[in-house]
């Protein structure tokens, strides 16, 4: 790499060592000093000194993504405490591709070379890029099918009567010929059996029959006191009937746990410790005592401008708060998702205040009656100043720029700017590339209708308004109200036109205030007139501005 050639040999970089091993058959020091041994003679002759060595012995890293050693050093990376990273080969990283891939686009981030042993690739160039990922691709295949073998190899072992693993409390394994066999064990099996008889009469629960066996003095086969759930367990469990049960899959999709699949029972090899009437007599009563949950209709509630309403000042949007209960909040959480830049974080807004203010300026909006001409007119004259191919052709390369320069990772800790910019260079776009006439005659139809329908329309019906018409809306947190709307673009000619809005360089249209006619900021939270509905404001999207005008009339 371009790093390695930068420094004098005077000068060595300094490094660090990832080593791991995955089983406890390998956790003899052989494994994890043979890896350490390969990468510091790499890293001498890379000039660099190996002054960190992470290492996660006998640890998955198929079913483990957060391991202690890995852990430590992401944090090492992320305090610049070394500035290559050696591994003997990907998979001692991680086993899956997207682990793989998200520690070294972290390291990448940080400027941090990655160097496996044992496979010399250059992510600098895309035949390093297509070398990383195969081999990453690879050592996730290994692993995959490795873990459907096994599962098919312990489900015919099941098939033919074996138990797969440890025999349950109150049996001991022996060799028979060439398999081990659970054997009842002379002193637990008869307290076994007591167990599944006290349960049978109905008379004891799992957390008593536990209190028993823990006044008794015995332990489970982990050496701990016997709780609820290990009862319950082991009073489900079909090995004391003398089946085996087996929960595995040959292929198991992804975030299913074996516990939720249906087990597959086979007639086991060994000896029986209860009989199965005493079973049915247990599973009678477990099922006696199953309590059928019925189902809870939830109140849905329904916020008119969910996902529209941004804080004024950082121009992220704002998220809902519905406590049981309570009341529903508009609050500014920006510093979840990694900004801590805006004054008004952790402060809320009453959604219903919002809302009826809202509902205030829809109610107060009209058109002139001459507004045909002058929107016409205006169209007319942005044709005349514009040319819309070229701007296309401009907006269309701004876009492919950004996507580049994205995906090149010059917008790290910038993701939320820099969806705001594309959101608006498509919709310009979007109403450049349209014949806006015949869609503005919908959205006007729709916004002088408006007025009449409103209150004929239902909660839902009216959110679905709103979010055709209205982008976003902007909240002053302190202030506790309305700042500005910004419209659709179908409906933005009109509402250029109304004397109570004043639209900026941003395309936001600011409320003006006026002492004659009263201030839509003036409904406080405490007021016991809010307007049970909100209402619809701005803009109507080509797609839907026929579905609109459809229902309006």
């Amino acid at each position: 790499m371009t790093r390695f050639k930068q420094r004098e040999p005077s000068n060595p970089l300094r490094g660090a060592a990832y080593i791991r091993c995955s089983s406890e058959m390998q956790n003899d020091s052989f494994s994890l000093d043979a890896q350490l041994r390969q990468i510091k003679e790499q890293a001498e002759r890379d000039n660099v000194e190996i002054v960190k060595v992470y290492s996660d012995p006998a640890i998955s890293a198929y079913r483990k993504k957060y391991r202690p050693g890995i852990n430590a050093m992401r944090e090492g990376a992320r305090h610049l405490e070394f500035e290559v990273l050696y591994v003997h080969k990907v998979d001692r990283l991680a086993r899956r591709l997207e682990w793989s891939l998200e520690v070294v686009h972290e390291l990448q981030s940080l400027e941090i070379s990655f160097k496996a042993v044992e496979q010399p690739f250059d992510l600098s160039t895309p035949e390093g890029k297509l070398l990383f990922h195969l081999v990453s691709s690879l050592g996730e295949f290994y692993s995959d099918n490795l873990s459907k073998e096994t599962n098919k190899g312990k489900l015919e072992r099941s098939t033919q009567g074996f138990h797969n693993g440890a025999v349950p409390w109150g049996y001991v394994s022996q060799l028979q010929g060439n398999r081990k066999m659970g054997m009842p064990d002379p002193e637990k099996a008869p307290v076994v059996i007591e167990m599944f008889e006290r349960y049978a009469t109905g008379a004891y629960s799992d957390m008593q029959i536990a209190e028993w066996l823990n006044a008794q003095g015995y332990l489970t086969n982990r050496n701990h006191p016997f709780g609820k759930d290990t009862v319950r367990d082991m009073l489900c469990n079909t090995y004391y009937v003398g089946k085996i049960r087996y929960r595995g899959m040959t292929v198991r999709p992804k975030d299913v746990s074996f516990r939720s699949t249906a087990p597959r029972v086979s007639e086991g090899k060994h000896e029986a410790i209860i009989s199965e009437d005493l079973w049915q007599r247990c599973q009678s009563v477990r099922a006696s005592r199953r309590v059928n949950v019925k189902s809870i209709m939830k109140t849905v509630r329904i916020n008119l401008l969910q996902g529209l309403v941004v804080c004024s000042h950082c121009g992220r949007r704002l998220n809902i708060q519905t406590p049981k209960n309570c009341a529903t909040y508009y609050r500014e959480n920006s510093h979840h998702r990694g900004y801590h830049d805006c004054p008004y974080i952790g402060q809320s807004v009453r959604a219903e205040v919002i809302d009826a203010q809202v509902a205030n300026l829809i109610r107060s909006i009209h058109l002139p009656n001459n507004w045909k001409p002058i929107v016409r007119q205006m169209l007319n004259e942005q044709r005349a100043q514009v040319d819309p191919e070229a701007e296309r052709k401009e907006i269309r390369g701004t876009l492919r720029l950004m996507r580049e320069n994205f995906e090149l990772g010059l917008y790290e800790e910038e993701e939320y700017q820099y969806w705001q910019k594309v959101s608006a260079l498509k919709e310009k776009l979007a109403l450049l590339e349209r014949t806006p006439e015949p869609a503005i005659n919908r959205a006007a139809k729709t916004l002088l209708d408006l007025r009449e329908t409103w209150e004929n329309t239902t909660q839902e019906e009216r959110k679905d308004l709103v979010h055709v018409m209205i982008q976003e809306v902007g909240v002053d947190m302190t202030a506790k109200c309305v700042l500005w709307v910004k419209a659709r673009p179908d409906y933005e000619p009109l509402f250029s036109i109304l004397d109570c809005l004043r639209v900026d360089s941003e395309r936001r249209y600011w409320i003006e205030r006026r002492e004659a006619e009263g201030n839509i900021c003036d409904i406080q939270e405490d007021s016991g007139q809010m307007s049970t509905g909100v209402e619809i404001l701005l803009t109507m999207s080509h797609n839907t501005s026929t579905r609109v005008e459809e229902y309006v009339q």
